[in-house]
């Protein structure tokens, strides 16, 4: 068997506006990236040139006694990972798009597809514990509200790999229609956007509207009504954590995202509604945290599955 050291991986992440790309060796190391505008309005065959030219770069820089054990794609929107196909991507218009098929015939490696939640949790696990935390959750705040599990050092994915819609838990049985056709979705109250629209319609009028981090650090410097909407939202995600614990008894829960960003007043507030209402014997068990591995966590959670169980 070759040593990891050898072995190579290459992730990709597909973002609305950029495609970022990395050759990630077997310890973690990011060799190489390769970044371009993802530009879905040009086409898919388009973007296939591309991404194909990216990696065929990636791969010339490995070296000559190197393996490529495959390509992980992360992808927003609703995927087939069996079929290694992007079904619908609302962000870049897409629709059953085949691109891990497409990719994996033409290198001639496994291909896997995943979402941003799942994969980053991979990218945790192998690289940011080391393998060491079996159990640990990933959540995302952002644009929405994510999670992925590993449990027992596996990555939990579900009958069509939709585990983890967090987002989509109802906190609120009386609230809110979601735009999922559920009511009173976590997502409602505590992503980026949710943030975003409640003070746009309940908070004074400026000059621009409203956006997430405008509340988080008018929160933070003490204006009433935006400390009050940041304090709905954690206690709602707070609420949800405490869910997450209860099932599924991590000793990590790990928090990515723009909403989560900093050490903002949401996550400390947040975190108080955990310690509140946990029980308490789990809740000493579990580490909350935020992630140190910045905006390249998709790409390497995506270059990860290939190191997964090794």
């Amino acid at each position: 068997m070759l040593d990891q050291q050898n072995e190579y991986a290459i992730g990709v992440d597909i973002g609305g506006t950029k495609t970022l790309l990395a050759l990630v060796q077997g310890n973690g190391t990011i060799v190489q990236q390769q970044q371009f505008a993802t530009l879905p309005e040009q086409g898919v065959e388009d973007f296939i040139s591309r991404i194909e030219a990216s990696i065929l770069s990636l791969i010339a820089g490995m070296p000559e006694a190197g393996k490529l054990k495959g390509i992980g794609i992360c992808s927003a929107g609703v995927i087939d990972a069996a079929e290694l196909s992007i079904v619908y991507a609302a962000n870049l218009g897409w629709h059953n798009f085949k691109l891990g098929a497409i990719l994996q015939e033409r290198f001639g490696v496994p291909v896997i597809l995943g979402n941003d939640a799942n994969l980053a949790a991979v990218a945790e696990y192998v690289w940011g514990t080391q393998k060491q935390a079996k159990h640990l959750i990933y959540v995302t705040v952002s644009t929405g509200v994510g999670a992925g599990i590993i449990s027992n050092g596996q990555l939990l994915q579900g009958i069509s790999d939709s585990a983890g819609e967090f987002g989509h838990i109802s906190v609120d049985l009386r609230g809110e229609r979601c735009r999922c056709g559920n009511y009173g979705c976590l997502e409602n109250y505590s992503s980026g956007t949710a943030l975003a629209h409640i003070a746009n319609e309940r908070l004074e009028k400026r000059e621009e509207p409203w956006t997430s981090k405008m509340v988080l650090e008018q929160a933070d410097a003490g204006h009433l009504g935006a400390l009050e909407l940041v304090q709905q939202a954690a206690f709602y995600l707070g609420n949800g954590i405490v869910t997450l614990i209860h099932l599924f008894n991590p000793t990590q829960i790990i928090f990515g995202g723009g909403v989560m960003s900093s050490e903002n007043l949401l996550f400390v507030l947040m975190k108080q509604i955990v310690e509140q209402r946990a029980l308490p014997d789990m809740r000493k068990q579990v580490e909350l945290r935020r992630t140190n591995l910045g905006k390249e966590i998709a790409v390497l959670g995506a270059a990860g599955m290939f190191f997964m169980n090794e």
